[in-house]
């Protein structure tokens, strides 16, 4: 619930109550010994006009007092929430950035380590991408890299994390996932983007990309960095290979191995 509607509706009620306030002051104050049910109902009769006027109208005041307060926290709390947006999403293309990387992959790691669920990631980088700047320019440069982000929060599994780690460059980490999931998905992005039709006017630009990916078994280390230092291992011997392929790496009980 909004704020600003929680604390009307708190105003509201504690306006309700200023009758009985009254009441119980006036109860104090001296007066003929009666009971008190029939020492309020004798004062809400006698001032009935005054009763009444301070329930509707110590209400409705009360009510707007707390909307209005309200609705600043809940200025406040979007403001913070664009703010956190902000500090942690790319705004090319809408991917978190590189802090939001190492914050999730922190989590994710942790996770790793006490479930000894596997846990994969892999770099990409745009072939050639300077060429494409050079050749065509830089808003169809920005125009790539947002369709490849596109491209891969599509082909990536839901609870998989996608990033722009720096220029060309993404990462995507993906829990729970064992090797030949984490190929599998790989492959995915890059055969999407092999035949994906980015269009310079009506002319179409291929565009390739290259991928490093590596899993973590069960003692695959105690830094999160040690996978990301791996899969751009990995990613440079792709580059390396001839770029528009795949290069991975594992990690089981302390040990890497390779394949293509």
């Amino acid at each position: 619930m909004r704020k600003s509607y929680f604390f009307g509706i708190l105003g509201f009620l504690l306006g309700l109550a200023a009758p009985l306030g009254a009441i119980l002051l006036l109860w104090f104050s001296p007066h003929p010994s009666l009971r008190l049910p029939s020492f309020f109902i004798e004062e809400w009769r006698d001032n009935i006009f005054f009763f009444t006027y301070m329930l509707v109208g110590t209400s409705l005041v009360f009510a707007l007092f707390g909307f209005f307060i309200g609705r600043q926290e809940d200025s406040l709390a979007n403001k913070n929430l664009v703010l956190s947006d902000e500090v942690l999403t790319d705004p090319l293309t809408g991917l978190g950035n590189h802090r939001f990387l190492h914050e999730v992959f922190k989590i994710e790691f942790r996770r790793h380590l006490k479930t000894h669920q596997p846990l994969s990631c892999f770099m990409m980088d745009l072939d050639r991408f300077k060429r494409v700047n050079d050749r065509y320019g830089h808003p169809f440069g920005d125009y790539v890299l947002r369709h490849f982000a596109d491209l891969v929060k599509k082909s990536i599994r839901e609870g998989d994390t996608a990033t722009r780690y720096g220029g060309e460059e993404f990462l995507c980490i993906l829990p729970n996932c064992d090797a030949p999931e984490a190929l599998a998905v790989a492959e995915r992005v890059r055969k999407g983007t092999e035949n994906y039709p980015f269009l310079h006017g009506e002319r179409r630009v291929r565009i390739t990309v290259s991928v490093g990916t590596v899993t973590g078994y069960q003692r695959s280390g105690s830094n999160y960095r040690n996978l990301i230092f791996l899969a751009d291992q990995a990613l440079y011997e792709a580059k390396r290979r001839g770029r528009n392929r795949v290069v991975q790496k594992t990690i089981s009980n302390g040990k890497k191995t390779r394949r293509s």
